[in-house]
């Protein structure tokens, strides 16, 4: 099921149905064996995988929050963990490569292996039992949770597919206590629907299907400016494909009372690499701050401290952007785009070194306005790594400067854009993803009407495009 499918629309509403019928303690169970029901309408070799590694890792972190070789069986549960998600990735990766072997041998559409053999969401909930095993070891989760709410913590099927990659202190917590849905918590998760709605199909839909389809492929079949702006225009697709992605889960979820994470927070106003990763795909790069970047940085400094420690000002950034880059895949390009970004934050980490630190919001706004610019820049050529194979990374970049032509893509690529800009500019402004609901009555009505004409348009020309961060 497709979450802007009707068959999804029509799953949600009677699992609220039911939810608001049953007391207080069933809720939970509910959305467990909904949960599933939505993993085994996909694949029930899918659901199978994610209850294996669920009982293994509940096993493992019952027996690592404590007492004798809690060590060893973190270990032990980790090791499960990245084996499993090693063994999927790796075949998702090299299958492909052996595509014509295999039709060789008689497989009637090698291409199908990819979907079998990759579970749906394997790479967020396996960060997700990786989390809760450490915790557990720390001692952060306190009394361990019943097996069923643990096992909805990892399969709760609004962030199943693509995340937000929960903590299991904070989402544990909500299972625990009463929920509460008032009409501002409904006010707030529908504009969260239609928001995430409009990214998706008005913007990100319309942006990443106007794409030619060998621009990535064969950059020399086009102009340096026309580089440029497909670039441009993929950041921004795949920026409100992702965004809009999670805007909808969390309205969805805000509807059963449990809080999802915003994961995304305005990021094409970052000022630093630093402040980009608190921004785009938050709940991922938190998680790497917290399970990667933290724990190698205490170490080097528990070898070396002082403040212009070179292992820990170098290796904890190029650390976490190659895990980060390898949690996207085995492809080279992923690797080669965590090196990059990794060394942009190392880059950062020498001059805060060098230089007495100084607050971005103290800095003269035209300043301000450069560091964003510069930071967007070098995060385009980031993502074009990211979306090429690295034996085109070159031949883009070279005929990226050349100016032999001047073409232009269409202005309404450049349009779209616009609502995008526009939405994150009042967001950024107020500091609050809601700032629209305090607007005045007329204003919030003719912003609604607006929403749900471009949506009912836009979506009766063109065919929606895949969620992409499902593909992880």
């Amino acid at each position: 099921m497709n979450i802007q499918s009707l068959p999804f629309l029509g799953f949600c509403a009677a699992t609220l149905a039911l939810y608001y019928l049953l007391p207080r303690a069933r809720q939970n169970l509910l959305l467990l064996a909904a949960s599933y029901l939505f993993c085994i309408s996909i694949s029930w070799r899918f659901a199978l995988i994610l209850l294996i590694m669920t009982l293994a890792s509940y096993a493992a972190g019952w027996r690592s929050a404590g007492g004798k070789r809690a060590r060893m069986w973190l270990g032990l549960g980790i090791g499960f963990n990245l084996a499993v998600w090693l063994y999927f990735k790796g075949a998702a990766f090299f299958i492909p490569q052996m595509s014509s072997w295999l039709a060789r041998m008689g497989w009637d559409d090698p291409g199908r292996a990819v979907g079998i053999l990759l579970p749906v969401g394997i790479s967020f909930y396996t960060l997700q039992a990786i989390s809760y095993l450490v915790d557990s070891y720390r001692g952060q989760i306190g009394t361990p949770p019943a097996v069923w709410d643990f096992a909805l913590y990892l399969a709760y099927f609004p962030k199943l597919s693509a995340g937000p990659i929960e903590r299991p202190g904070d989402f544990l917590l909500q299972l625990a206590r009463p929920r509460f849905v008032d009409n501002e918590l409904l006010a707030r998760s529908f504009f969260l629907i239609m928001l995430g709605l409009v990214r998706k199909i008005v913007i990100a839909d319309t942006l990443l299907a106007a794409m030619p389809a060998r621009v990535f492929i064969s950059p020399a079949d086009y102009s340096g400016v026309e580089l440029a702006s497909w670039l441009l225009a993929f950041a921004f697709g795949l920026y409100n494909n992702f965004c809009g992605y999670t805007d909808i889960v969390r309205g969805i979820s805000g509807f059963f009372g449990i809080s999802l994470s915003s994961n995304f927070s305005r990021p094409f106003f970052s000022r630093s690499f630093s402040e980009l990763w608190n921004r785009w795909h938050s709940s991922l790069s938190h998680w790497l701050r917290d399970y990667v970047y933290f724990p190698l940085s205490r170490f080097l400094l528990k070898r070396n401290p002082g403040m212009k420690n070179r292992a820990n000002i170098i290796l904890p950034p190029l650390a976490a952007m190659l895990a980060s880059g390898l949690w996207h895949g085995l492809e080279p390009r992923y690797l080669a785009w965590g090196l990059l970004m990794g060394i942009y934050l190392m880059a950062e980490n020498i001059r805060s070194a060098t230089r007495p630190p100084l607050r971005l919001d103290q800095l003269p706004r035209w300043r301000q306005w450069l560091s964003t610019a510069r930071v967007v820049v070098l995060a385009l050529a980031a993502f074009a790594v990211f979306t090429m194979d690295p034996r085109v990374v070159g031949q883009f970049f070279l005929q990226l400067f050349s100016f032999e032509r001047w073409t232009l893509p269409s202005s309404r690529v450049f349009l779209v854009m616009i609502p995008s800009l526009w939405i994150d500019y009042v967001q950024n402004r107020h500091g609050d993803d809601f700032a629209m609901l305090a607007w005045p009555r007329p204003a919030r009505a003719a912003l609604l009407s607006l929403a749900m004409l471009a949506i009912f348009l836009v979506s009766q020309t063109k065919v929606s495009e895949p969620f992409i961060y499902q593909g992880f």
